[in-house]
Formats: structure tokens, sequence, C-alpha cells
């Protein structure tokens, strides 16, 4: 080796000469290979298989089994074909023992003692167990049905053996179902098996129906079917089942509306026991073991029955308090579960109602405790005065929507809340058109108030609409007085609509300290109407209460007289107003009052003014004519002042 390195620098040049020519030969194969592929790619298929291939049933390979979760994607021919034609089956099993049973004891036909045919019965939901045991290694959704269909059987023959056969006593009845629906409620949960919990809870529900023997035991039916519902909500709790909360929702329905029906015949107390069993199903079911995203839903269905339930109230005044003192605890109860859980996602038993939100809100809020507030106040009615009943709703509501967020379940519960609170104003029945309007009025101002403490703009609306009742109670006040018989501004009528104009002054008063409320509750929004409404309401109220006062003074040519100088008098005010504010919308105004003045003298002069009169009326609309023209032909009369941020600009 040189000391230039000649020798090295040579070897170097011929490794890359030697990795050059390797690249060049790679894709020169690279390029053929495409060209191939390209070649079998424009070719027909027409290769024939070299031998022919096994297509008997054992050979076949089966298709790769999905898994179906039940009560999802379903279409209307799967739905009944799968689903419907099981569940019309197991009723109809379910009915054949019971209905033979109930025959079995109303005709005696039978040799066999009540005992044997329990025991036949029994013996007929062991083999079907059996079954569906053996059935469910093979087909486990048809299998854990009939699995289902014999813990049904079971219950129906212990509900025989006890209030249809009277073999073993009634307590020990309901508390071998109570255990056999516990046991299948713990074993559909172990399993995560839908289709056995729907036909297992479906039967239970109607157990109490097929064995019927024309005597209802409400107390043992409400245990039955509290013990039914709570152990279905542990069941289902922790499972997205959709059809699973159907059937729950409809053995729901079912179980309350029978016990409500039947507690007619039980009075008092077996009333108490009907409205107690949704409520109990909510608080020990639902709250416990349902998942989030089915809670909301579950107990507002089931507050849903308790209203209906409420229905079947027995009347009289000696159950007055009872009866209204349950309905109210109820009502809290109500309160008590919705703001415990109103921090949970909104839900509805109805999947087309799952997205409004607000709606549902207002189911919750204002519709279940207004219904509910009107069945506790009914039933007081004959003990104590109704506007104590309706005053406590109040205070409860108020409570309630106070602990609130701003949010749709604080306006709703705030409406729910006015209307009760002027149910209670006309429970006073107050007689006078004066004393009305001040409580109309004062409710409209307290709601201003507490929206200044708690925004919400069901404050605000219920404020508008309080003061236009208040409005147009005093309107027909002034209206309903026999024409030219009383001097104007000196009424009963009168002095209502004094206090409107004062309620109006104050609300344009204090309108600045609410702007931070109206902020909150508008979200950034335009107020620039309110705020105007707000402004313009006191003088609009006045003029349309002087226009009132003056239309039926004294008599129809003296009051046309009065109306010209007033028209003439607001047109000259509003001009003047006007010009003062730099406002050409108030000064449109006044030139439209002043054009008012001028048809009204022109009316009367030439229906029923003496000459007198006639030349008065000109003279005052030629006087306040001259003045507005006088007014508007000065120098600089409709100039803007120019403000400093307009100058320095």
């Amino acid at each position: 080796m040189t000391e230039d390195g000649e020798p090295k620098n040579a070897s170097i040049e011929s490794r890359l000469e030697l990795l050059e020519r390797s690249v060049g030969a790679l894709s020169e194969e690279i390029a053929a290979i495409r060209a191939t592929l390209a070649a079998l790619a424009t070719r027909p298929t027409s290769v024939r298989p070299l031998h022919k291939p096994d297509i008997s049933p054992r050979s076949r390979p089966s298709p790769p089994r999905r898994a179906i979760v039940f009560g999802e994607g379903l279409d209307i021919e799967r739905l009944l074909g799968r689903y419907g034609m099981l569940g019309i089956a197991v009723l109809a099993a379910a009915a054949a023992v019971g209905t033979f049973l109930s025959w079995a004891v109303n005709r005696g036909y039978l040799t066999l003692p009540p005992a044997a045919r329990i025991v036949v019965g029994l013996l007929f939901a062991a083999g079907i167990g059996a079954w569906g045991f053996r059935l469910r290694q093979r087909e486990r959704s048809f299998g854990s049905s009939l699995l289902g269909l014999a813990l049904v059987v079971v219950l129906v023959c212990a509900y025989a053996a006890g209030p249809g056969l009277a073999v073993i006593p009634e307590w020990l009845a309901f508390a071998g179902a109570i255990a056999v629906s516990w046991a299948l409620a713990i074993f559909a949960r172990r399993e995560s098996d839908e289709p056995l919990w729907c036909v297992a809870f479906g039967g239970a529900a109607i157990a109490p129906f097929v064995t019927s023997s024309g005597k209802g035991n409400i107390y043992g039916l409400v245990v039955y079917a509290a013990s039914v519902l709570i152990a279905a909500c542990y069941a289902i709790g922790p499972r997205p089942w959709n059809v699973a909360w159907r059937v729950f929702f409809a053995g729901a329905t079912l179980l309350v509306t029978t016990a409500a029906t039947v507690s007619r015949s039980h009075g008092l107390s077996g009333f108490l026991f009907a409205l107690a069993l949704p409520v109990v199903a909510a608080l020990g079911g639902v709250l416990p073991f349902a998942m989030a995203s089915r809670q909301r839903a579950a107990l507002r269905w089931l507050w849903v029955l308790a209203v209906a339930a409420g229905f079947a109230a027995p009347v009289g005044k000696s159950l007055g308090p009872s009866v209204g003192g349950a309905l109210f605890i109820v009502l809290i109860a109500w309160l008590v579960t919705l703001d415990w859980v109103s921090t949970v996602e909104q839900s509805s038993v109805f999947e087309a109602n799952r997205r409004r939100t607000t709606m549902l809100d207002w189911i919750d809020a204002a519709i279940l405790p207004l219904a509910l507030a009107l069945q506790t106040t009914y039933a007081l009615r004959e003990v104590v005065p109704i506007a104590v009943p309706y005053s406590i709703e109040v205070a409860a509501l108020l409570l309630f929507a106070w602990r609130r967020p701003l949010s749709a379940t604080r306006d709703a519960a705030i409406a729910a809340l006015l209307i009760l609170a002027v149910a209670a104003l006309y429970a006073l029945h107050p007689e006078a058109p004066t004393v009305e309007v001040i409580g109309i009025l004062a409710l409209g101002l307290a709601a201003l108030a507490l929206h200044a403490a708690r925004p919400s703009m069901t404050w605000v609306a219920g404020c508008v609409v309080l003061i236009v009742q208040a409005a147009g109670i005093t309107t027909f006040a002034l209206t309903g007085r026999p024409a030219y018989t009383t001097p104007p501004f000196a009424t009963e009528a009168s002095l209502a609509a004094l206090c409107v104009t004062l309620a109006l002054i104050v609300i344009s008063y204090v309108r600045p300290l609410l702007m931070s409320a109206m902020d909150a509750v508008r979200s950034g929004r335009e107020n620039d109407l309110g705020r105007a409404i707000v402004i313009v309401a006191p003088w609009a109220w006045s003029f349309w209460w002087g226009f009132l006062e003056l239309a039926m003074a004294f008599s129809k040519s003296t009051s046309t007289l009065l109306l010209v100088v007033y028209f003439a008098a607001c047109a000259v005010f509003g001009v003047a107003l006007g010009h003062r504010r730099q406002s050409g919308g108030v000064r449109k105004t006044g030139l439209a009052l002043a054009l008012l003045a001028a048809a009204t003298a022109v009316y009367g002069a030439t229906s029923f003014f003496v000459v007198g009169m006639r030349v008065l009326a000109y003279l005052v609309i030629s006087a306040f004519l001259l003045g507005i023209a006088y007014w508007y032909r000065r120098p600089g009369s409709l100039d803007r002042p120019v403000t400093e941020a307009a100058a320095a600009r």
C-alpha cells in the first residue's frame, strides 16, 4: 500500500461499481415481474381445477356464526317471528295452566285433591325446565326461554296454591312466589341472558291474573308486584338490554294499574298500598340497580304511574288529610329523587324522544310536580283552604328550583311554581278587580326580584304574562263601567290602572339592575328589543289609560272634545321629548298623535259638536299644530348634537 492511498481508493471504486450492477439487475427483474402480472390480469380466467372438490355436507366448511344481540337491529318480521311468537306462546302456556287450576277450583270436575293439582302443575314445570336446560347446550336462546316458562309455571302454581286453592296460607304462597322471582332474577343476571329474563318477568307479571279466583288481595298483590319489580331491576340493571326495559315498563304498568283498580274496593289502606307500589319500585329497584342511561326514563315512568294511581284515591272529608298527605309525600319524594339524579344524563322510554332533553326536563320538573300538586290540593279541598296547600307546594318547588343551576330543569320548575302561585291567589277569591290586579302585579314583581337572584327566562316570561293579565283585567274593568255616568280618574278601575302604571314604572326603573341576570340567561344575545319594550311600556299604558278614561267622560260631545285636547297635548309632549332626546321615532309618534287629534276634531265638528264646541276644538287644534310647526321650522331643530366621540373622530 503506497503512502498516498491509491490501492485503497481503487478498492472502494470497485465496490461501488459492483453495487450499481446489482441494483440494475434487481430493477430489470422487478420490471419483468410487473409485465408478467399485467399480462395475467388481462387474460380471461378459464383455468380448470385438477380435481373435483368434495362438496358433501360433511366436508363443506360451515360459515362463521355471527353473534346475535337480543333486541338490536331487528325488523318487524324478525321481531314478530323470533320474539313476538315466543312471548305469545309463553303467555298462552301460563294462561293454560292458570285457567286449568281456576277451572278445577270453580267446577270441581277433577277428582284430584287441590294439593295433587298443584303437584301436577309443578311436575309440568319440572319437565319444561329439564327440557330447556338440556336445550340450552345447543340453542341457548330458546332453551333459556323454556327455563323462563318453567319458572313462570312455578309462579302460577304458587299463586294458585295460596289465594286460589287455599292449599297453603296466602303469606306462604306469596313468599314462595317472591323467592322464585328473585331466584330467576339472580340466575338471569349471572347468565346475562335477556330472553330468559323477558320470558320469566313477563310471566311473573301475569301470574296473579291467570289464576284469578274472583277475589283480589290488594296487599299480597302489591307486595308481590314490588318484589317482582325490584328483582327485575336487579337483574336488568347493569345490562344494556333494550327489549328487557320495554318489557319492564309494560309489566310495571300492568301491575300498578291493576293494583290501583283493585284498591277501589279496599278503602284508604288499599289506596295507600297501590300508591306506594311505583314509589317503592323506583327507590328500591331503579335507583340502586339501574344503569345511568336508563335511570331517568324508568323513574319518570314509575312516577307517571304514581300519578295515574292517584286518580283512584277515595273521596271523603275524613279521608282527605290521609290521601292529601300521601300524595304530598309522593310529590316531595319525586323532587328529592329528581334532585338526586339531576347530574345523570337524560333518557326516555321512547327512543324518538331521547334527543329532546329539554322536553324531558319539562316533563320531570313541571308536568309531574304540577299533576301531583293538583291532586294533593284536590284531596285537601274539604279540610283546609286550598290556598294553604298551594302555598306549601310553591315553597317546595321554589326550594327545588333554587338548588338547580341555570338549565331547563330550573325553568320548568319555576313555570310550575308560578302556575301554582296564581292558583293560590285565585283560591283566595278576590272579588274586586283592584284586589285581583294588585295580587297579580305583586306576583309579577316578585318573579322579577327572584330573577335577579336566580336568573331564569321563565321568571321574565312569567312577569310579562302576569303584567299583561293585570292590564287586561284593568282594561275590561275600565270599559265595563257605564258610559258618561262617572267622572274620569275617580273610580275603582282607575285605581287598578294606576297600580299597573306604577308597576311598569318600577320595572323600567330597575331595568339596569337586571342587566347581569338577563345577560346570564340570554347568553349574550341582543337585548335592545326588550329594553325598548320596558322603556315604552309605561308611556304606552298611560296613554291607553287616559284614552279609556276620557272616552267615557260626562257626555259624548264633551268626551270627544277632551280627546281632542288629550291627543294634541300628547302630540306636543311627544315632539318636545323627541327633540330633547334626539329620537326620530318619538317625534314621529308625536306627529301621528297630532294628526289623530285633528281627525278627531273634524269628526266631532261634523257629527255632534255645537257651534261653540266646534270653534273651541278648531282653536285648540290650530294652537297646538302651530306650535309644532314653529318648533320644526326653527333653524337647527333637527340637527343632532355632536358628541365628544364624534368630534374626536
